[in-house]
């Protein structure tokens, strides 16, 4: 291994395709992968850890079959119901103003 394709390798520098050290380049591709995916890992521990501040929506029906939609906002911990998709926007907008 030439001590140039070493220094290519941690920078992530790509070499000419007619390069002998093409088989070096799939150790970067799987690191690569590897950081995406721990990424990822990391917010959701976090999400989890944490908490969540969106606002998260639940449809529902009632026992005569009616469309119930229950919200719950984290940040002030309230649940609220609501018979109407337009009654639930509405909420959800002044929630912001208050």
């Amino acid at each position: 291994m030439k001590p140039n394709s070493l220094y290519a390798q941690l920078e992530l520098i790509q070499e000419p395709l007619d390069s002998p050290i093409q088989t070096d380049y799939s150790i970067a591709r799987v690191w690569a992968g590897a950081k995406r995916r721990l990424s990822l890992v990391g917010e959701a521990l976090l999400t989890y850890l944490c908490g969540s501040t969106d606002l998260s929506v639940t449809v529902k029906r009632d026992l005569r079959g009616n469309t119930l939609f229950v919200a719950y906002d984290p940040v002030s911990q309230q649940r609220r119901t609501f018979s109407s998709e337009q009654e639930l926007r509405v909420w959800v907008d002044q929630r912001y103003y208050q």
